[in-house]
């Protein structure tokens, strides 16, 4: 069962910071993206106290990057990981029960062409239905739906813009779509809720202890300016593609070994393509797939895999790489006449993948690794976004051991973002909220579909003026009023906070919101007088 929403705010970091300086906490967890978020929500859960610093913004790094899917990867079938595949899709079952406004159920279609070379996952029918039926095996009972052979009819209707050339028909399987950052939020709130100290714009600098054991992490405060030593009984590295540079600032030789792999998306307007369900594509020049994906009224194309040595903390799209996937999408979709000017926002994340011996970043297995040095401290490294609350069990039920605490994990029973809303309630829960609060039913759906049971919270600040009731950009459903709720409810700090994490207004409209941006800032200029 939820817990009552509660406070997470500049007022509540400061407390935490507070709480840092004067405490001794169960473990410390320097990460604020995903995999730290489910480490912080599954400790605090059992009853452990709980402290956790991010440098940046929560889900600010990796987490906020990925493809936005819930799944259990076609391509590791392939790879014939079937273990990694069945623990991704128990899962994907998981958050869909506790937060299925963060797991919403799309169909995938796997277009098969007469050429091998056009079929993303090859042009035999047999071996691709042997394949997804195994994919339906391994998800069990809680199968969203059965994969099923459609005609070339029906694909294109679905798909009006496929390439009709050739094409026999398309398989149609079914995996999740999320929003991953505000997944990270609603999981960090839930640990907040449940006692957990968290702070953003807090930066580990330093990490020591007594005997040669980590107990201790330097922390600045980047907001404040303030230095401070948050002290723990156990010290969890949970910083993705940065866990070699955070394990050694123990002074110890760091035995962590990442390959990052970079990864792009590049964002379109819908009706370029106008496909009601994802679609695999071939990327031309690589043994790979595409996935072209509808995501939050626009088109989501990715991702690429490819070796990355450069500044892990901002990495870049470069031009031959937007380049590279918008020529596989226009030989896709021929009459969507797909060109450059068609890009609405382009991004990159990095994946920490575990480094292997040589072979394509693809080959490379998506498994975590748990490793704890000599000095005590855990890093988690690799693993994907599905997983996460698989690898939080993992990591705390080592924590427990070592405090000598008997408990199991929770967090499948734990329901997100103030109480889960099943998605076929949604239209009469926005129905009923437009009629209510006498907003547009278009912004009453987006407000449910991205607040899931906080939905209400939002418009009871919406309800104080019309003011807060107006959109933030002309064609996006956002209000103003969830800028007061995410400087109040969500820690947010800075105008990027809200335009890129909190709601995704950065990646959906064409000026990236900077027509709203100084109304943002107003507005959160009068939440946080303290750094506006």
């Amino acid at each position: 069962m939820p817990l009552e929403q509660s406070e997470l705010s500049l007022g509540s970091r400061a407390r935490s910071l507070d709480l840092f300086e004067r405490e001794t906490f169960d473990l410390a967890i320097i990460g604020g993206g995903i995999t730290g978020a489910g480490i912080a929500l599954d400790a605090a859960a059992r009853g452990l106290s709980v402290a956790l610093v991010e440098k940046r913004d929560f889900a600010s790094g990796t987490s906020s990057r990925s493809s936005k899917l819930i799944h259990g990867g076609l391509r590791y079938l392939e790879q014939m990981d079937f273990r990694l595949v069945r623990e991704a899709l128990v899962e994907r079952a998981t958050l869909n029960r506790v937060a299925p406004h963060l797991s919403s159920p799309l169909g995938f279609l796997v277009p098969v062409y007469g050429s091998g070379k056009r079929s993303p996952l090859g042009s035999s029918r047999l071996k691709l239905k042997l394949g997804l039926s195994l994919y339906d095996l391994l998800a069990g009972r809680r199968n969203i739906a059965p994969h099923r052979w459609i005609a070339r009819d029906e694909a294109l209707h679905i798909a009006p813009a496929l390439d009709s050339e050739g094409l026999r028909g398309c398989f149609l399987y079914y995996d999740c779509l999320t929003d991953d950052a505000r997944l990270v939020i609603e999981v960090i709130k839930a640990a907040a809720a449940r006692g957990a100290a968290v702070a953003n714009y807090a930066a580990a600098r330093g990490l020591s202890g007594e005997s040669g054991r980590v107990s201790a992490i330097a922390v600045e405060d980047l907001i404040g300016g303030r230095s401070l030593s948050l002290r723990a009984r156990v010290v969890i590295n949970a910083t993705g593609a940065w866990a070699g540079e955070v394990a050694g600032l123990s002074g110890e030789d760091s035995t962590i070994r990442l390959r990052p792999s970079k990864g792009i998306h590049v964002v379109l307007p819908s009706e370029k393509i106008g496909s009601r369900a994802a679609v695999l594509i071939p990327s031309l020049g690589e043994q790979r797939f595409l996935f072209v994906i509808p995501w939050l009224g626009r088109t989501m194309i990715g991702t690429t895999d490819t070796d990355y040595a450069g500044d892990i903390d901002d990495p870049r799209v470069e031009d031959r790489e937007i380049e590279q996937v918008l020529k596989s999408a226009a030989r896709a979709f021929p009459d969507a006449r797909i060109s450059t000017d068609d890009v609405i926002s382009v991004f990159a994340g990095l994946r920490p993948l575990v480094a292997g011996n040589g072979g394509a970043t693809s080959e490379l297995s998506r498994k975590e690794e748990i490793i704890e040095s000599d000095s005590g401290l855990i890093s988690i490294i690799g693993g994907k976004l599905t997983t996460y609350r698989k690898m939080a069990e993992q990591t705390v039920d080592i924590v427990a051991r070592r405090l000598g605490r008997s408990s199991r994990s929770a967090t499948g029973e734990i329901e997100l973002a103030g109480g889960a809303i099943p998605e076929r309630e949604w239209k009469e829960a926005a129905r009923r909220a437009a009629t209510e609060f006498r907003i547009e039913s278009g912004i009453a759906e987006h407000l449910v579909r991205s607040y899931g049971g906080n939905y209400r919270a939002v418009l009871e600040i919406a309800s104080a003026s019309e003011e807060l009731k107006a959109r933030l950009v002309e064609d996006l459903p956002h209000i103003e009023a969830e800028v007061v709720y995410a400087a109040r409810s969500e820690m947010a700090a800075t105008v990027e906070d809200f335009l890129a994490r909190r709601t995704r207004i950065a990646l959906l409209a064409r000026d990236h919101g900077r027509s709203c941006a100084a109304r943002v800032a107003a507005l959160m200029g009068c939440e946080l007088p303290q750094i506006y």
